[in-house]
Parts: C-alpha cells; sequence; structure tokens
C-alpha cells in the first residue's frame, strides 16, 4: 500500500475508534488536511474518488486485520 494512502486509511481508523466528540473533532480535521495535502499533489483527482480510495482501502486493511488475528497459529 502507498504510504500516502496507509497514512489516510489509519487517519480513518482513528477517528473511528475516536471515544470522544472533542477527539474526533480534532482526528477529522487531520484526516481532512491530509485529504487536502494529496489533491494538492494531485490535482486531477476530485475529493470524492479520492475519499472512496481511502475507504476501500479501509476496508481491506480492516479485513486484513481480522484474518491476522483469526488465523490458527502455526504447528511447530
Amino acid at each position: 500500500m502507498n504510504a500516502e494512502l496507509e497514512a489516510l486509511v489509519l487517519a480513518r481508523e482513528a477517528i473511528l475508534e475516536a471515544r470522544s466528540g472533542e477527539d474526533a473533532k480534532r482526528l477529522r480535521a487531520i484526516y481532512q488536511a491530509r485529504l487536502d495535502d494529496v489533491l494538492q499533489r494531485w490535482p486531477n483527482l476530485s475529493r470524492r474518488t479520492l475519499q472512496q480510495m481511502v475507504e476501500n482501502a479501509h476496508w481491506r486493511w480492516c479485513r486484513a486485520q481480522d484474518k491476522r488475528h483469526s488465523a490458527p497459529p502455526p504447528k511447530a
């Protein structure tokens, strides 16, 4: 996964895991700023397309996290 996309995925995960409204607000501002940074470097990319990319990558990231924890340990 691209480092910028990974940072956005982790920022999105942090928002979803936020415990308080203030914390979520602060994390959402960070996420939006990161989106803006990427969009400045990629002017032909729309915000909505980028957000969809992040949502899809986040979904795949969550699935990968689940698989790692649900797999049985290897036998010795």
